[in-house]
């Protein structure tokens, strides 16, 4: 019995693959490490979590904003983890009076292509041409959308490491290269392709390599090379505040 609903949802999977059409939305699983590395291995089958709202959401209630503070002169923390359900709220409240941020995206591993858009457009405003998902039948233009609230403009420094992953590397070149932001640390991890979720009945869901992200200007594989180490004030500064 075991073999024949393994075969039964292996093909499935197979006929997912070639039914999902050209604008499907794109989403990747909160919490869970890339399964692919670097490269995408083919199609990757997964147990779902139990079905609660997150999980119908595809996205996270967990805060996406896990640390803000104050460095001085102006200049404000903000820890940026994931893109979760409140995202453009918190980042709100985080940036409020701020006159300089330092965007921390060190232990960002990636989640919602549309919500990490939207975290882009509060800094760089709407760009027609931003992204673009390299399919074998196509190219996706994928464009940051006008605001929700006010553009907000002020220097920006962008916090990578080997642990920014996927939309958290795309958020980092997106804000380098429309944004005027600094980007500084070490090598980002490099997954330079999106993942479309698929539910297979209740307690499956398959991953499907959906096409290579690219940003123009940039590079994204093999990982975003910042423009400089931290510098070890501003390295202090963040472990005290």
């Amino acid at each position: 019995m075991a073999a024949v609903r393994q075969s039964l949802i292996t093909r499935s999977i197979g006929l997912l693959a070639l039914a999902v059409p050209l604008g499907a939305p794109l989403a990747e699983p909160e919490a869970v490490a890339p399964p692919f590395g670097r490269e995408p291995g083919g199609i990757v089958l997964q147990r779902a979590p139990a079905p609660d709202t997150d999980t119908i959401r595809w996205v996270t209630s967990a805060r996406s904003v896990e640390r803000a503070a104050d460095l001085g002169e102006g200049e404000r923390l903000v820890r940026l983890d994931r893109f979760g359900r409140k995202v453009e709220h918190e980042l709100s409240a985080a940036l409020e009076r701020a006159q300089g941020l330092v965007l921390d995206l060190r232990s960002n591993r990636g989640g919602s292509v549309t919500r990490m858009l939207r975290v882009a457009a509060r800094f760089t405003g709407p760009v027609a041409d931003a992204v673009r998902l390299v399919r074998a039948d196509g190219v996706r233009l994928m464009p940051i959308p006008t605001p929700r609230s006010t553009l907000w403009r002020g220097r920006i420094t962008v916090l990578v490491g080997a642990d920014t992953t996927s939309s958290g590397e795309v958020l980092a070149a997106l804000l380098r290269r429309y944004a005027g932001a600094t980007v500084l640390g070490e090598r980002t991890f490099g997954k330079d392709y999106a993942l479309r979720v698929e539910p297979i009945g209740q307690a499956w869901r398959a991953l499907i390599p959906d096409g290579r992200l690219e940003v123009p200007g940039e590079i994204l594989a093999g990982g975003v090379l910042p423009d400089g180490p931290i510098p070890a004030e501003l390295a202090a500064s963040l472990s005290t505040n």
